[in-house]
């Protein structure tokens, strides 16, 4: 797995950066949802922001833990754009500040990267395939987390990321 300075050198010149969340099912909780909502449209102001979302494999399908994951895997593989920068969101991911996340949205922004992809997996976790073709790892936290907060840190971290690269007055 690169780190993001070395997945930047590897990049090619290009546009500005797109960015794209697809994530496993829908957020069941009010509050999650409107966070969610909230931190999206704060993205907007700075970056093109697609939220995709695949459905869920029911927990009926066989019981079976690595076939729901793999399932799962197979609706995001599906969703990911073509020659895009992968950052598999996971917790052996690598653990980052904020400021250090920031730094890597910039490095790959100003590399020439056309488009970056966040993949958060389902309930039970990501597809270690697809975790091990992603180009970056990244952990948000070594505690546990729902799938809806994990969503929610995941948008709320990259708004951060763009205050803390315009010296805006939201991260302190």
């Amino acid at each position: 797995m690169a780190t993001c300075e070395e997945a930047a050198k590897n990049a090619t010149q290009g546009i500005k950066l797109r960015l794209t969340l697809i994530s496993v099912g829908k957020v069941p909780e009010l509050f999650a949802k409107e966070a969610c909502a909230v931190y999206a449209e704060r993205i907007r102001r700075y970056a093109k922001l697609n939220l995709v979302v695949v459905p869920e494999e029911r927990i009926s399908s066989r019981g079976n833990r690595k076939f729901i994951i793999h399932r799962e895997g197979g609706r995001i593989r599906e969703k990911i754009p073509p020659a895009v920068f992968t950052v598999a969101v996971d917790e052996k991911g690598k653990s980052l500040s904020s400021e250090a996340f920031a730094r890597c949205l910039e490095k790959w922004s100003n590399s020439g990267l056309k488009e970056v992809a966040f993949i958060l997996g389902g309930p039970y976790g990501l597809d270690e395939a697809l975790r091990e073709e992603a180009d970056f790892c990244l952990c948000l936290s070594p505690m546990t987390l729902t799938h809806s907060l994990a969503r929610v840190l995941l948008l709320e971290q990259i708004y951060r990321a763009f205050t803390i690269l315009r010296g805006e007055p939201y991260h302190k």
